[in-house]
């Protein structure tokens, strides 16, 4: 059988899947994981583009000891980030999207070219995350001797593989993460680039998923016998997420969540209109070339926060130990609006408690105390947030829903799940929670032919995964939390 390996390198920690097809099913497995986040270098938050070979090629490794000879291998990372390279090697570490200095020059940027012009180019109008053309913005102009002297700008994905042997060209999944790519001709928006004086010639060549960009250098993981292709899967996660989300019959929409939640509806083409525009949806490009229509909601990286902090202080943080505290804790108490500018981007700054505190307070709420109290009304935010959002991009795209599939860590989290169901008054379908890197691994599969399209694996998917049902609970009290949302986003 022919051995692929995904690498997902995502905000939090990154993982080392291998699988294979074998016969009518799918046989994958994990062989690595690790830890991943932002470190502070030289005044900035970057991503530690060293320390994250090293964990590589150690996955690479353990994938050959357990499955035998490699064949092909693709890198995914979370969208926005990038770094510039001259003479074929990067100049620095890529900004990590967190570091709160790249959004400092978002009101000259806009001054320039406005919300509605950057949606009409690029179909992007989410503005809760630093996209690319922000953070481009940013250092031409805190970094313009590092901008003047570069060659080439290259997106995470990309500057992985390429340190293993593949080229710098991006595919368009992840390009189209950026603010800098036009949805409709699927070309780079250079126009927009230089309303904004920036520099087009820096951009490479765009490339479809499933394309092959080199062979696995020999001087990278020397103990490793196999030398596989390298191709592009759909370098952006959220694309490969979605590319393994086992949709029923009719039904693409969808929930994938992490770090980030993402929101959306799987369409054949994009929604550049005025009803999206005035919901502030996004289209992203799938792996087949579809369109997600989605909106980005901050997801658990709230969580992630408040649990650091509960750790530090000797408080419980292990998520069996919370949620079993927010058990003891009544449903529907106050709500926080996870984008709300106090909360932006899960910042590296500040005291994520005393935040949410200060905005329940601002918006005359009883103010959370505890762990409980605070992780149920972290979740019960991020549901009724995030069915608020859907039920905007429904009425933008004229769709009606008759599932919501959730697949990543979320799928965990029983007791959010339970809460996404009420919220949304939509049966949740969950699993699997590493569709990330089993999207991954069905676009390399597509490409080399183990399987015929990605319909074929999202239907091995249904008949081989551990899929889990949830429907809707005390719907009356969650449309009264999702309307007490709507006014706090409003």
């Amino acid at each position: 059988m022919t051995n692929h390996v995904a690498i997902d390198v995502g905000s939090n920690g990154g993982t080392i899947w291998v699988g294979r097809r074998d016969g009518d099913s799918l046989d994958v497995g994990e062989v690595y994981r690790f830890d991943n986040g932002p470190v502070e270098r030289d005044g900035r938050y970057v991503w530690a583009i060293d320390q994250l070979l090293e964990e590589i090629e150690a996955g690479l490794l353990a994938a050959e000891r357990e499955y035998g000879s490699l064949s092909t291998l693709a890198v995914e990372t979370t969208g926005l980030d990038f770094t510039f390279f001259r003479d074929g090697e990067p100049m620095r570490d890529p900004y990590f999207y967190r570091d709160p200095s790249v959004t400092s020059t978002l009101d000259d940027l806009l001054e320039r070219a406005g919300k509605r012009e950057i949606f009409e180019r690029t179909g992007i109008n989410h503005w809760n995350v630093p996209n690319s053309l922000w953070q481009y913005h940013y250092q031409a102009h805190a970094s313009p001797e590092v901008v003047r002297s570069a060659d080439t700008l290259v997106m995470l994905p990309q500057v992985l593989s390429h340190a293993m042997g593949g080229s710098v060209n991006p595919d368009k999944s992840i390009a189209s993460t950026t603010q800098m790519f036009d949805i409709e001709s699927e070309t780079w928006a250079t126009d927009l680039l230089e309303t904004l004086d920036l520099r087009t010639d820096l951009l490479p060549d765009l490339e479809e998923p499933g394309t092959k960009v080199g062979t696995l250098d020999g001087s990278f993981a020397p103990g490793l016998d196999s030398r596989p292709d390298i191709l592009l899967t759909a370098t952006h996660d959220t694309a490969c997420a979605v590319a393994a989300t086992p949709f029923g019959a009719g039904d693409r929409t969808f929930l994938s969540t992490g770090s980030w939640f993402i929101v959306g509806i799987e369409l054949d083409a994009p929604r550049v209109t005025d009803e999206a525009f005035a919901v502030e949806a996004s289209n992203e490009y799938g792996a087949e070339g579809t369109t997600r229509f989605l909106k980005d909601v901050t997801g658990f990286n709230l969580l992630e926060y408040a649990r650091e902090k509960w750790r530090e202080e000797g408080r419980p943080h292990e998520y069996d130990a919370i949620l079993s505290e927010m058990a003891e804790v009544d449903p529907f108490g106050p709500l926080i609006d996870p984008d709300a500018d106090l909360f932006m981007a899960g910042t590296l700054e500040g005291d994520i408690v005393e935040k949410i505190g200060q905005y329940c307070r601002e918006t005359g709420q009883a103010v959370p105390e505890g762990v409980g109290e605070i992780t149920r009304c972290l979740l019960e935010s991020l549901a009724a947030k995030t069915a608020y959002a859907l039920s905007q991009l429904q009425g933008a795209a004229d769709v009606e829903s008759d599932q919501l599939n959730v697949v990543g860590g979320g799928v965990r989290n029983e007791p959010f799940l339970r809460m996404l169901a009420g919220a949304t008054g939509l049966p949740v379908v969950a699993g699997p929670v590493e569709a990330t890197s089993i999207g991954n691994l069905l676009v390399q599969m597509n490409a080399t032919d183990a399987i015929a399209d990605l319909a074929e694996g999202r239907r091995l998917i249904r008949e081989t995964a551990d899929l889990t049902a949830y429907d809707p609970e005390d719907r009356d009290a969650w449309a009264e939390a999702v309307d007490r949302m709507a006014t706090l986003v409003d």
